[in-house]
Order: structure tokens, then sequence, then C-alpha cells
């Protein structure tokens, strides 16, 4: 699998976008990123949890909503009600202007999944 470095033809792509999915609960809920491989973070009951990342650096997020129910999405610590936008179950929606997938949360009606992508705009930047 390719990676980030740079390819044979001089391109370096900086986009380091990726992939997660994470289970929303019907209380307000951060997005937290992928684990952090090869590193352990706290002991639930005896059960090493991976460490998390603390976010994923981004300047926008798709989110996929799977939770088979209405979802709330919030962002930048606005949790007001008439802050959030709502997403009915399998719709998607990309939001933009962020630095981190940490700065958006989500609460839904029935607790479940949802997927998200983290990435730069939707175009290369110029450099």
């Amino acid at each position: 699998m390719a990676n980030n470095a740079e390819s044979k033809n001089g391109y370096v792509n900086y986009n380091l976008c990726r992939s997660f999915n994470q289970n929303i609960k019907t209380s307000l809920t951060m997005l937290t990123g992928a684990a952090v491989p090869g590193f352990t973070g706290a002991s639930n009951g005896g059960t090493i949890l991976p460490a998390l990342t603390g976010g994923h650096p981004c300047s926008e997020i798709t989110i996929w909503n799977r939770t088979g129910s209405n979802l709330t999405v919030f962002d930048n610590e606005y949790a007001a009600d008439f802050n959030g936008f709502q997403l009915s179950a399998g719709e998607q929606f990309t939001f933009r202007g962020l630095t981190n997938v940490a700065q958006v949360s989500a609460i839904a009606v029935s607790a479940g999944k949802i997927y998200y992508r983290a990435q730069y705009y939707s175009s290369n930047p110029s450099r």
C-alpha cells in the first residue's frame, strides 16, 4: 500500500485523510478519531484499551449517519439546540472549516454507529 512519501513523479500528498467509525450515544458524544497503533490507553476492568489520538487533523469531515435514527451534529463547542445540524437516518453531510475531528460532537435519538472521513478540503492546496 502506498503511503504519503514522495512519489516517483515528485508529487507529495500532504493530505493525511483517514476513515473512522464510532458509536454515538443518546448523550453528547465527541468524535475521537483513531486509536494510536502500538500504544495502549486506560484499563477497563482488566481490558487494556487503545490510546486515542485526541482527534485527527482535518479541514472537513463527512459524516454518514447509520444510527437508524436522527443524529444532531454540533461543532466548535456550540451545543445549543439552535446550533445543531440534523441528519436523518442514512443521510450524509460534509462539515467544513474545522482543524480537528475532536471539534465535532453528535447526539443520536437511538444510540448507534456513524462513519466519518476526516480530510482536507476537497481540492488540493496550492503550495
